[in-house]
């Protein structure tokens, strides 16, 4: 069963924003992972058959120039 993990990104502004970060986490996370961007909220869901790592997403985010606030309440 597959597991969505929300996590907070401060940075963004627009949808070409979203769209960075969203390619730089599926391109480290796999084939099987969906990310779903919001840059309004500044949420990322990451929604994968396996446990999601933290860190392999505040690799991505920050490697795009975005600030990874961690786990989204």
């Amino acid at each position: 069963m597959d597991k969505a993990t929300i996590f907070e990104v401060r940075g963004m502004t627009c949808g070409g924003c979203a769209k960075r970060i969203r390619t730089a986490i599926e391109t480290d996370l796999g084939e099987d992972t969906t990310v779903t961007v919001d840059h309004k909220s500044g949420r990322v869901t990451v929604t994968s058959p396996r446990d999601v790592a933290s860190d392999a997403v505040r690799s991505a985010v920050e490697r795009t120039g975005y600030e990874f606030a961690g786990t989204a309440a």
